[in-house]
């Protein structure tokens, strides 16, 4: 089963990938309503995580929301170095980048946060172009055909990988990195494996994975929240405002305050388009 996995994947890859991009776009509107319907179980939980955004004025459309999630998938699984150069470089805008050229200046790696926004994989090849030296943190698979997959496909785009789990003593290779000079790449707010420190989050209480926080307050290094965010054309990689982690009475206070610093962050992010949420699996803990 796990071969016939790898199959599908590496067959849609070598289809999908001799496609224009238009095409991309295009077929995610038929698919990801076919994908709508035939998952609608999951739908219905997204209509009701609906009644969450009324509250705050936010539009928020599930059909739209698994249409972008299939785009996201598609964009994946056609993009290649050569494809994203031709397709997609051209189209693409950095706003606020003045954030990242000062904190260079200061610090030999920086942490990027970012949400399941846009198409993060795109984020890639434009870290590149702005002279970041990337890395990032791949939750480990049952299928390691897939993971191997999808890791080799990131490291070609100009990224290293390195795996997590249990057993990894993940974040104290993170803290060697960044004082090596890496630039942290986590996206941060889904926690895996139903855990995570209890967080507001558009006014409900979500479950926040500590990494970039906990990773800021070890190292001193101040947090970027990023999102590649998508446009009519193409895509915009936008920075927030940078924020450190300050001591307080104790390291859980610390962390508990930047992980609101950084939810409010996300949520300002991810009002510029909250229908390319790819926020199909719980997110907040009255979901689980």
């Amino acid at each position: 089963m796990k071969i016939i996995q790898f199959a599908i994947i590496n067959l849609s890859h070598n289809m999908l990938k001799f496609l224009p991009y238009s095409m991309i776009r295009f077929l995610s509107v038929p698919i990801g309503t076919i994908y709508f319907l035939f998952t609608f179980r999951s739908s219905i939980k997204l209509f009701k995580r609906k009644e969450i955004f009324n509250k705050l004025y936010i539009k928020y459309k599930p059909l739209n929301v698994k249409i972008n999630y299939t785009r996201y998938w598609l964009e994946t699984l056609w993009l290649t170095k050569k494809n994203f150069s031709k397709h997609i470089a051209p189209y693409v805008e950095i706003e606020n980048i003045e954030y990242v050229n000062k904190l260079k200046k200061q610090y030999t790696g920086l942490i990027f946060a970012l949400p399941h926004l846009g198409n993060w994989e795109f984020a890639i090849p434009i870290g590149n172009s702005i002279k970041l030296n990337l890395l990032a943190v791949a939750e480990p698979l049952n299928n390691n055909y897939v993971l191997n997959w999808f890791k080799s496909l990131r490291e070609s785009l100009g990224i290293e990988i390195i795996i997590g789990g249990k057993g990894q003593n993940t974040f104290e290779s993170l803290v060697e990195k960044l004082e090596s000079g890496k630039d942290i790449c986590l996206l941060s707010e889904r926690s895996i494996k139903k855990s995570g420190v209890a967080t507001e989050f558009f006014g409900q209480l979500a479950a926040f994975p500590k990494g970039p926080v906990a990773l800021s307050f070890k190292t001193g290094v101040p947090i970027i929240p990023t999102a590649m965010i998508k446009t009519k054309r193409g895509y915009k990689l936008r920075f927030n405002k940078p924020f450190y982690v300050p001591y307080f009475e104790n390291e859980a206070t610390s962390i508990q305050y930047g992980l609101k610093t950084l939810s409010k962050s996300f949520e300002e992010l991810l009002s510029l388009d909250i229908n390319d949420w790819h926020s199909i699996q719980p997110v907040w803990t009255s979901e689980y």
